[in-house]
């Protein structure tokens, strides 16, 4: 495959290890409230990055529909589908804008959401457990197993008339859907080890924050399979 028709190697290699030095780094040259302002706060660094990584994965599968004649049969519709939940989950960090332009909460929802936010993900937890399940899900089996067993598979030129070619990511998306996974796993250790002092350097590293910088995964997740589909519909260069 040539790979000006797929993401580049700095980016689903660079960016995810950026990402793991700014975990690493940031509660080594911020102080407390810093950290906590641009690690897990509202208007912090990771918040804003997540909404910023989704907002491309919105227009690729918009344009990847536009183009969905292209495509096998259905892969459009399902990429549009992609873009709409993007969109969704943009917005509901966002608090669709809220956190940006500073409205306020209407007193009906404001009764109802724990947090006082415009969204729907502090509502109830069916808004919120549902998506992450799945996209934890889509991690596993879309990012890194099937990638795995159908890597020969798919890249046969025989596979871009299979809708499957389009519709399982390819291996570029392991790392950042491992990175997703893994961050479960410091939860599961202080659940048996316990976990350090709070505040402490490896709390902040390892332990707090956790569930924004997996969100923050998730985002990268669905831009680089978005990405990696509207490259792959870039015309071949003629030899």
């Amino acid at each position: 495959m040539n790979r000006s028709r797929d993401l580049p190697l700095w980016l689903w290699v660079g960016v995810p290890l950026a990402s793991i030095a700014l975990r690493l780094v940031a509660p080594a040259v911020l102080d407390v409230e810093g950290w906590k302002q641009q690690m897990t706060g509202e208007f912090g660094l990771v918040q804003n990055l997540t909404v910023l990584f989704l907002l491309p994965a919105v227009v690729m599968g918009v344009l990847v529909f536009l183009r969905r004649r292209e495509l096998p049969r259905g892969v459009g519709w399902i990429m549009l589908l992609v873009a709409v939940g993007a969109l969704y989950f943009a917005g509901e960090e966002a608090s669709w804008g809220q956190h940006w332009l500073g409205y306020g909460t209407p007193e009906a929802l404001k009764k109802i959401n724990t947090q006082d936010e415009f969204n729907v993900h502090n509502v109830h937890n069916i808004f919120n457990n549902i998506p992450r399940q799945m996209m934890l899900m889509a991690c596993v089996v879309g990012g890194i197993i099937l990638p795995l067993a159908l890597r020969r598979k798919l890249a046969r030129p025989e596979a871009l008339k299979s809708p499957w070619y389009w519709l399982i990511p390819n291996y570029r998306l392991i790392l950042i859907s491992a990175m997703a996974i893994l961050l479960r796993l410091p939860k599961r250790l202080e659940d048996v080890l316990g976990a350090p002092p709070s505040e402490s350097y490896a709390d902040m590293a390892f332990f707090k924050g956790t569930g924004e910088f997996k969100e923050y995964c998730y985002a990268l997740v669905i831009m680089f399979y978005m990405l990696s589909v509207y490259l792959r519909m870039r015309p071949r260069k003629s030899r």
